[in-house]
């Protein structure tokens, strides 16, 4: 079973940082994944960052969208996501899913759940 490294880039748009528990299900065309909670233990999600998670999951192909969403708990929920790149650690296959929104229920269009299609 392939590892699949998964990038999440926060914005540097002011307060886009998040508390919120995060959570991705990955769509491909072998099939999808569960649905992933990231979390490292450290502080993810924070403004102008990269947060990096490593998961074993079953062979998904190629891969076509994400789902991304948060809980909206925590003292700062609302957070802008600006992509989620996703690497096949055993093919070096990589994908890229722009954002560039708010999951937020105070900002744009109020959504804190987003499918992101393949760039």
């Amino acid at each position: 079973m392939p590892e699949y490294r998964i990038q999440v880039v926060t914005g540097k748009v002011e307060s886009a940082g998040t508390d919120a528990n995060v959570y991705l299900t990955i769509y491909g065309s072998a099939g999808s994944s569960e649905e992933i909670h990231l979390e490292s233990g450290g502080d993810d999600f924070e403004r102008a960052s990269v947060s990096n998670f490593v998961h074993t999951l079953r062979d998904l192909g190629d891969l076509r969208k994400v789902r991304i969403r948060h809980d909206n708990t925590g003292g700062w929920p609302g957070w802008f996501l600006e992509r989620i790149v996703i690497r096949n650690e055993d093919s070096d296959q990589e994908w890229s899913f722009p954002c560039s929104l708010w999951l937020s229920t105070d900002e744009h269009d109020e959504q804190i759940d987003r499918i992101l299609d393949l760039a």
